[in-house]
Parts: structure tokens; sequence; C-alpha cells
């Protein structure tokens, strides 16, 4: 297949010049971005004077690891390798982030520093109309004349604004490799340090995570599902053999909008052929050139594609997919997101933007987007239980291969992040939880896939401290821990009840569209008469008069108003429980409520929320609430979580949902009145590296790991 540059560096910037610089005569904003990306290149810092003596940090990032439940498993033998190293070292509660949720928590781990100070307060953003944008990754869009002509191309900039530890120990003359790195997405330019984004690294059409699931099943329900994907209808019926469709890819601003509002993406011609009967039935594939084939329940390798953007001149984006034969007869395929090909992103997810190149060749391919694991199939009950956990094990070694291989390099900083913990612990909590309304929708062959998981890791930390020397310290944290989440709270539903938001109708149902697509519904909502509304992962915003464009409450009663929501909603019980709860949960919804300008300090405390909800054990805000849904006249506050994503730790109260540290080198327990903190990792890396930062101080310290030999 040829391969086409998007994007692709100088001679595409020269191939284009002479039109470039006609549109810029036309709107002197692009001319503004070209020069910005015209800077002479930047170089690697000096070397430190103890580069080849000091002791390598290795710093090993697994997401969602409740301490709890890894002292469980390692008391069961299911970790001999965390055992072992505990034994060597130590193993201790580390206190995420408010709220403790993975960019937040992550942020803070990377920073040491609180969210006003690095800017990520949610993965959703409240822009001033109201509406949720991605919290990760500002975006702004590509303007065009006449529909095809751009007059200023897209520009993405991470929304974390503060120093990383990776920043700090390279800009000291370390050498540094940090793979999967959450909020690097675009990739800065590191000269000399080797990087890959991690978490908030979208895919071709800049989601989390949308996947098709095309059907020729009779009955079929063709359109979007609430988490992202859409499901396509093969015609022909369910015993035809042969199926024409479209692989959809970015979003094509040159196409218009759809019939919902939202933004059409570009598509390429696929065909699926059945081929033979019986066991020895395959599906052939034809998709951009090429042929791919598998069986029932087999998945196929990553596949190159190619989309075109109608732009003049024209523009392609390349990208990767694979695809799952779900059913044979009738025809069921499951496609993956169409990741970003590492080989020619149009935006850098590694530095140098070659390095994703690298890995490819040395290792395979291999996802791009942050959020690897496909968790939003399954919750829209369009994958098993089965091939979710397969998939998981699969990425899981697949960045253990990578990892290991790249620590050969010797580099003194190694940073890696896994998240496969995080996403078995919200898609099983229910094999664990017996008051789960889902524990019977399991599959028992599984055993507990949660455990299954967590001894994979197991095994990669084994490996890893094969390879450390007598000078080398290994660092082991997760972001936050994890519990039950048996009822969903329609947080917007009780603001209604409550007199504080006013509807205008009845809301529409939301989809992570009204995200990532522009998708629009009818207005729902009186901002006219409309004094707070949630949205977001357990987030209240007061609609303040200079904040929103419909702001009616003066600046001078926002503090009052927060403490009277706050008052009246901290008591809040289900109804639906007796006085003594359920199954190890209670009545009381919220065990903390907080307002956040009280705890946080910093120049971006102004765009951070109002107040801030600690949910109790078993509760989470609704997915509805979290786009600004869920709310009718005379609805319901409480839902029970009817969703595979059974347990949580997003919007629940900091103490509740504990991570780890863990390491090699011992350390004391922390004192009473200050637990370990997600902070103090960026703080104890710097200590290790003798770096000084002086905005740490009152943010983080650094945990006091005793020496090496």
């Amino acid at each position: 297949m040829t391969r086409r540059g998007y994007g692709g560096g100088v001679a595409n910037l020269l191939r284009y010049l002479p039109l470039l610089v006609l549109v810029a005569a036309l709107n002197v904003l692009l001319f503004a971005d070209l020069l910005q990306s015209a800077v002479l290149p930047e170089r690697a810092p000096a070397a430190a004077k103890d580069l080849d003596s000091i002791g390598r940090m290795i710093v090993i990032g697994i997401d969602g690891v409740d301490v709890r439940m890894l002292r469980e498993y390692i008391a069961a033998g299911a970790m001999p390798n965390a055992k072992a190293l505990m034994e060597q070292g130590a193993l201790h509660p580390l206190r995420p982030e408010l709220p403790p949720e993975s960019p937040v928590s992550w942020s803070s781990l990377m920073t040491g520093v609180n969210p006003a100070m690095h800017g990520v307060f949610d993965f959703i953003r409240v822009v001033g109309n109201y509406v949720p944008e991605n919290g990760m990754v500002d975006v702004r869009r590509a303007r065009f004349a006449l529909g095809r002509i751009p007059l200023r191309p897209p520009v993405l900039r991470s929304r974390l604004r503060a120093k990383t530890f990776v920043d700090r120990v390279h800009e000291a003359g370390y050498t540094v490799t940090s793979l999967r790195q959450p909020l690097l997405f675009p990739a800065p330019s590191r000269p000399g340090a080797r990087l890959t984004s991690g978490l908030g690294t979208p895919d071709v059409a800049g989601s989390a995570g949308y996947y098709t699931l095309y059907s020729s099943r009779a009955g079929f329900q063709r359109g979007s599902t609430t988490f992202g994907g859409l499901r396509v209808l093969l015609e022909g019926g369910p015993r035809a053999r042969a199926f024409e469709t479209t692989l959809y890819g970015p979003f094509d601003p040159t196409l218009g909008l759809d019939e919902r509002g939202g933004r059409r993406r570009a598509g390429i011609p696929l065909r699926f052929h059945v081929e033979g009967t019986g066991p020895d039935a395959v599906l052939r594939i034809e998709l951009d050139g090429q042929t791919a084939k598998a069986g029932l329940g087999e998945r196929t390798p990553f596949l190159p594609v190619a989309f075109d953007i109608g732009s003049l001149p024209p523009a392609t984006v390349h990208g990767i997919v694979r695809f799952q034969v779900q059913q044979l007869e009738p025809l069921t395929v499951l496609t993956s997101p169409v990741n970003f090909d590492p080989r020619d992103a149009p935006f850098p997810i590694s530095s140098p933007p070659s390095y994703g190149n690298v890995l490819w060749q040395r290792y395979g391919a291999y996802e791009t987007v942050g959020w690897q694991e496909e968790t939003f199939p399954l919750n829209d009950f369009n994958q098993t239980d089965k091939g979710f956990l397969d998939d998981l094990l699969a990425d899981l070694e697949r960045g253990a291969g990578i990892l290991l291989g790249e620590m050969e390099r010797g580099d003194r900083l190694v940073f890696a992040v896994f998240t496969a913990t995080d996403r078995a612990c919200h898609a099983f909590y229910r094999y664990r939880d017996e008051g789960h309304p889902l524990h019977g929708d399991r599959d028992e062959a599984l055993g507990d896939p949660i455990r299954t998981v967590f001894t994979a890791f197991d095994d990669i930390l084994g490996r890893v401290r094969e390879t450390l020397g007598p000078n080398d310290t290994l660092l082991v944290a997760s972001d936050h821990g994890f519990q039950t989440w048996r009822w969903q709270v329609h947080v917007n539903q009780w603001l209604v009840d409550n007199g504080y938001m006013t509807l205008a109708g009845d809301p529409d149902h939301k989809t992570l569209d009204h995200v990532f697509a522009g998708v629009r519904g009818p207005a729902s909502v009186d901002w006219s008469k409309t004094r707070a509304f949630a949205m977001g992962l357990g987030q209240i915003y007061l609609n303040v008069k200079g904040r929103f464009p419909h702001g009616i409450v003066a600046p001078a009663d926002a503090d009052a108003l927060a403490d009277e929501i706050r008052a009246k909603l901290l008591p809040l019980e289900n109804p639906y429980l007796g006085p003594a709860g359920d199954a190890g949960i209670g009545r009381q919804v919220f065990k903390s409520i907080t307002k956040l300008r009280d705890v946080y300090t910093g120049r971006f405390l102004p765009e951070a929320p109002d107040l801030q909800l600690g949910f109790a054990e078993g509760y989470r805000v609704s997915w509805q609430t979290a786009l600004l849904g869920g709310m009718r006249q005379g609805g319901d506050v409480f839902e029970p979580n009817r969703v595979p994503w059974s347990g949580d730790h997003c919007s629940t109260d900091q103490s509740l949902v504990p991570g780890i540290v863990l390491s090699n080198r011992p350390m004391p327990p922390a004192p009473a009145d200050r637990p370990y903190h997600v902070r103090d990792i960026a703080a104890t890396v710097l200590a290790h590296f003798g770096i000084d930062a002086p905005e740490l101080e009152g943010q983080s310290e650094p945990i006091p790991l005793a020496p090496g030999p």
C-alpha cells in the first residue's frame, strides 16, 4: 500500500508552501501558527556530572491498584514478586489526589503539585457555553474557507501545564525513557529523551476510543451507542455471505454536519466475505488494498489504513485497526478504535517523532490510543467478558515487552505506566462484590479476572526486578485504589428537585458523541433560572455571572450558595435501602463534599469546579450526570448500576480508595497526620537525582527511602 504523508515534516510543508503562503494572506492566524512551528531545533541538555555513576530510578505506574487488594493477593500467594519486593523494601498506602481519578491523580503524581497548579481537574472540562469537552487536551479546530480551503490548522495542547519529574530530570542532564506517559499528548520536543504518550492520546477521530460493531443479525439496531460505539447493519440478511460497508475514521470538517448536528467522519470501503462452512469457516476482510482472515473468536493483526480528508490540498490521516469475529452466521464483527499509526501520525505521539516507528520496528504493532483497553464495547454489551480479558492480558504483555526491551538502554530514569489493572477493576468488580446488581452476570470459567490480571502484572514485576543493579531504585506507585459501584446518583436530578436547576424540556439521552462529535441535543436547561449544575465525574459548578454566558449568581453570593448546596446534599440517603443499608454499603450517599477553592492553590484556581463530591462506598455519579443529563420532570435521583463497569473511584471520597507505593528500598510508615500522597512521588524522584524544585514546597515531600549499598 502506498503511504502518503500528512503533517509528515519538511517535505510536505515545501510541497504545499505556495498554497500556504496564499492562504496566509487571507488569515494571519495561519501565518502565526507556522511561525510557532518554525523555531530552531532544540538541543539536548548537557550531561549531568554523575550521569555514569548514579543508580537508575525505575518508576512503574500501575493504574488503579488498591493497597487492600494488593495485600489480599499477596497473602493468597498470587503475587510472589510483589511479596519479595515488599519484604526487601516496603509497601504502604498512597493517598490519591482530590478527585481520585486518573488524569488528575497522574498529573499530581508526575508534577508534585495540586490541580490548581497543574491545570487538570477532570476527564471532562466545562467550557463557557455549558458544553462538556475533553479535560485532558485543549483543541482549537481547523478553519476552512468555502468548506475546503484551510485557513487555520488544528492546534492541540495538553491541559497539563506544570513540569513533570520526567521534564526536570531530563533538563538536569540525565537520560530518560518514559513510556505511555499520561497527559503527554501531543508529545513535546525533548531532544535526547525517549517518550511516548499515554492517557489522553485520542484515536484518529479525536475520541477516547470510538469502535464499530457490524452485524447482519435480524433486528440489529443501528446507530450510536452510549459509550461511543457505532452499530452498522450489514445489508443482505442473516444468511448473506458477502457484505460491502464502510470503515469510519477521523472527522472530516469538509463534509458538513449530520442530521444530529454532529460532525461527519471520513470513510473507506470495507468488504467482508465469509468463506467455508462449519468449523472451517473464516472471514475474509478486504480493506484499503489489503486482505486479512480470521476465524470465529479470532482477531486480525493491526492493519494500516489511510483516510483522505477533502481539503484543498487533500490531506491523509494514517491509522491502524483490527477486527474481531464474534459470529459468522449471522455475521457480527467488532472493530477496534482506529489508532494513530505511530509510523506516520498526524500529531506527535512520541519524542522524537521517529521513536514511535522505532518501537514498531523493534517490537511489532501496538496501540497508540491512550485508553487502549476496550471497555466501551463491554459497557455497551457488545463484547464478552472473556474477549475483554484476553485483550487486557495481550495489552499488558505487549507493554511489558516494550518496557523490558527499552530498559536495556540503561537510561537513568525509566517511567512506564500500565493501565490493565485499572480496567480490570472497573469491568470485573462485580465478580468480587456479591451485592452488586450484576454479580450474577459473570463467566464462571474466568474465576477471579482481577486476580488474573494482577498475577500477570506480578510476573512483569519479577522480570523488571531481575534487571536491577545494586544501586538501582524501583518505585511502584498507583494513582488511586478501588471500591464497588452499585448505585448511580443523578446529581442534576437532585438539583432540579431542590430548585437549583430549572428544565426547559426533557433532556435527550447523552452519549460520548456529545463530547467528541459535537452533537447538540435540544435545549433542556433554562439557564436564566439555573443556579447550579453538575458535569464531569462528581463536580458541581455554580452558574456565576462572568464565568458562564447566562450566569445568574453574583460572584459575591457564590460562596454562600456553595455552602448551602453542600449542607443540603451531604445528608442525602438512599431511600431504596433499609436503615442498616445493604450487603456492606450504607444509606448515606456522601462521605464528603469539598469546596475546592478551600483546598486548592494556584493560577488555575478560577477554572476549578466549585464543589467536589466525595461519594461513600457503593455510590458514584451517574454517566448521564457527567454529560449534563439524567434529569427530567418527576425523575429519580437513584438508579441501580447495571453496566459491567462495576467498580470505580472517580467521584469517591479519596480516603476510601488508597493506592500503593511499593519499593525495593525500605521506607518507614507515613506519619498518622500526613499520609504519603501521590504528589510525593515526584518529590521522591527529584530527591534521588538531587534536583531542587522550590515550587514543590508545601505541595509534596520526598518519601524517605533507605539509600542503596
